[in-house]
């Protein structure tokens, strides 16, 4: 455990936190809470609110860090000052998109059907940098690998896959299959939990 000054965590847990505090904020915007102030900061009664929404205390730091947070957002082209408040920008926009991808559920229904779902696919070298997000996904979405470029599912999942295909423009190098018996099936079964 670190201990060094005021490093309580690994740094890649503040950096996860640090990235929650900034998808809080874009959501945040995106809704249009943040109204502008004078010289396009947030307005000294909106900070409180900000910090209290991002689950932080009320201290002078944390009122800095969000004021710097929205600053690095500008500077980065995320978000833009509109005519009262700010906006997002299709970077902005583009960033949300993505992370919506992360709440994408597969509803499961109470009892398993007897069908196994099979995504394959073959993503081509100039889009090879979409590959692992796309597969990160996948596995977000309780998707297990079966084989190369083979992943398998209990239930129906089309409709979600799809939609983090299409974000990541790859559908057409996306198939999807639909079998009564796979090999393997009990340790499947096993691993899915079901009977």
């Amino acid at each position: 455990m670190y201990t060094n000054g005021n490093m309580a965590h690994p740094p890649d847990i503040q950096r996860r936190r640090k990235r929650e505090q900034t998808i809080r904020i874009l959501k945040m915007i995106a809704l249009g809470v943040f109204l502008l102030g004078i010289g396009a900061i947030p307005p000294p009664w909106a900070i409180p609110r900000i910090i209290q929404e991002l689950g932080s205390k009320d201290t002078p730091e944390n009122r800095r860090r969000v004021r710097r947070k929205i600053y690095i957002l500008n500077r980065q082209g995320y978000i833009r000052t509109g005519k009262q408040k700010y906006e997002l920008t299709a970077r902005g926009r583009n960033i949300m998109r993505e992370i919506s991808l992360w709440d994408i559920r597969i509803p499961v229904p109470k009892s398993w059907k007897g069908m196994w779902y099979i995504v394959a696919f073959d993503i081509p070298s100039e889009k090879s940098s979409v590959r692992i997000p796309f597969i990160r996904h996948l596995q977000n979405l309780g998707i297990i690998f079966y084989q190369r470029s083979l992943w398998i599912y209990p239930h129906p999942c089309e409709e979600q896959v799809r939609k983090i295909s299409d974000y990541y423009g790859i559908t057409q190098y996306v198939s999807f299959i639909t079998a009564g018996s796979v090999d393997g099936a009990s340790a499947l079964k096993k691993r899915f939990k079901i009977l």
